[in-house]
Parts: structure tokens; C-alpha cells; sequence
């Protein structure tokens, strides 16, 4: 196993992918599933902003399932705490945003996740997953298929005031080895560029 800090910015990566209940630095995130699990990892990407009305969703939720979209790495499921921080600039860690920006967000596909975000802004600001196109991960999809991935409307998180949190729980979306792009869902965030996805915030699901 490698591990390499990045003690300046808070971060701690580890190469490692079968730790279990690992915590990362950067912010807090647990994660506790079975020993084979990858660990959580983050990284800055860039992703487009797509919308669809009509797609893929989880197994969990009765969406396609393994029937359209075969795993890419054959690990699902598992069950994942992330503590989100978001002010008037953009989304970072839980220990404050000296620690630099949260941009990617990395979880299995199929798992259950409980994310808590608190604002510490002036503003109101809150949390939503984009959907993305899943044909860069799946280029043969069968007849029938949807070929747009959201996550569902659980893990949308409404403008929130300032000094308050708001916790959800949610299922990711079965379609992986793609990039979700994340953002404030107040629409006043829209011409910020830490909160409007422009840079590359995005929930990679492996």
C-alpha cells in the first residue's frame, strides 16, 4: 500500500482499495462495507451538465438494474456518511474551507449513502446531483435502455439558511464508471462558479 498526504490542503489519499471504514481528511467521509470494497478517493475532473426527465435511476429504486448496465468493476452496494460543507464560494470539507474545495465525490454504484450538508454562508444554498449521459461508459447499450443516469430526487437537498444542516438518505444510481455533476440547487447560485459546476464538481460512481 502507498499513501501519499497532502497534509497543506487536508487531504489524505491511499491507494489501498480495500480498506474498510476509512476516513479521509479531506472532509469527513466514512465508508463501511464488505473487505473487498474499494475505499473513497478524490480527485478534480471536469463533467458536463446534462438534464433528462426519462432515465436510469438505481436497482434499488426498481430503475434498469444490471439489465442494461453491467458493473465495471464488479463490487456494488456498501454504505457511505459524507459530511459536506457549503458557503457562499462553493462546496468543501467538513474541517473548513482552508482545506481546499470538494470537488469529487467517489462512491460505489447501488449504495446507500447519508449526506449531511451545513451551510456556513451568508446565503441560502443547497445540493443537487445532475444526470449525465451514460453512453461514454456503455457505447452498446441493449434496445430499450435509457441512456441518461440520475440520482434520485431524495438526494436533492432544497436551499437551505444560513447556520442550518439538512441530512438524506438516498440509493446511487446502478450505470458507473461515470461522473455525476453536483451543485447548488438555489437558483441564485447560478452564476457562482464554486456552486454552478463549472468546476468540475462531480459524484463519480465506480
Amino acid at each position: 500500500m502507498t499513501d501519499v498526504g497532502y497534509p497543506e490542503r487536508g487531504i489524505r489519499h491511499s491507494s489501498d482499495a480495500h480498506r474498510k471504514g476509512e476516513r479521509l481528511g479531506f472532509g469527513r467521509m466514512t465508508h463501511a462495507r464488505d473487505p473487498l470494497a474499494p475505499g473513497l478517493a478524490l480527485g478534480l475532473v471536469g463533467a458536463a451538465l446534462l438534464h433528462c426527465s426519462s432515465c436510469s435511476t438505481s436497482a434499488h429504486a426498481g430503475g434498469d438494474g444490471g439489465a442494461c448496465f453491467a458493473d465495471s468493476d464488479g463490487i456494488t452496494g456498501g454504505s457511505y456518511t459524507i459530511d459536506l460543507v457549503v458557503d457562499d464560494t462553493g462546496f468543501h470539507p467538513s474541517g473548513g474551507a482552508d482545506a481546499g474545495m470538494k470537488n469529487v465525490l467517489t462512491t460505489q454504484n447501488d449504495s446507500t449513502v447519508t449526506l449531511t450538508l451545513t451551510n456556513t454562508g451568508t446565503k441560502p444554498h443547497g445540493f443537487e446531483v445532475e444526470c449525465t449521459r451514460v453512453t461514454p461508459a456503455y457505447p452498446d447499450l441493449p434496445a430499450g435502455c435509457a441512456d441518461m443516469s440520475c440520482f434520485p430526487s431524495s438526494s436533492t437537498i432544497a436551499p437551505i439558511a444560513s447556520g442550518e444542516s439538512k441530512t438524506v438518505t438516498f440509493f446511487t444510481p446502478t450505470a458507473d464508471g461515470l461522473l455525476y455533476p453536483f451543485k447548488s440547487s438555489a437558483p441564485d447560485d447560478s452564476t457562482v462558479p464554486g456552486l454552478n459546476d463549472s468546476q468540475g464538481s462531480a459524484w463519480n460512481l465506480m
